[in-house]
């Protein structure tokens, strides 16, 4: 079953404004909610974008808006 709107949105909002210091607790409920879908779900694949985001910024690089990890430190 897909995220509804409102979580999506919620998770949506802490992936964006995560950094170094909350990186591991958006990442944990990131986790969470793609825990409870199907692997075939779009959803799933949305949220394992964000995760890969998260990685790097939890690895010290600053996420620019296409997406792209930058080559500035955190």
């Amino acid at each position: 079953m897909p995220l509804d709107r409102e979580t999506k949105s919620k998770l949506r909002d802490r992936v964006s404004l995560a950094n170094k210091s909350n990186v591991e607790e958006v990442v944990a409920e990131v986790e969470a909610a793609r825990a409870g879908l199907a692997p075939d779900d779009k959803d799933y694949d949305r949220l394992g974008g964000w995760l890969e985001d998260l990685s790097h910024i939890a690895g010290g690089k600053v996420i620019g808006r296409t997406g792209d990890p930058g080559g500035l430190q955190g």
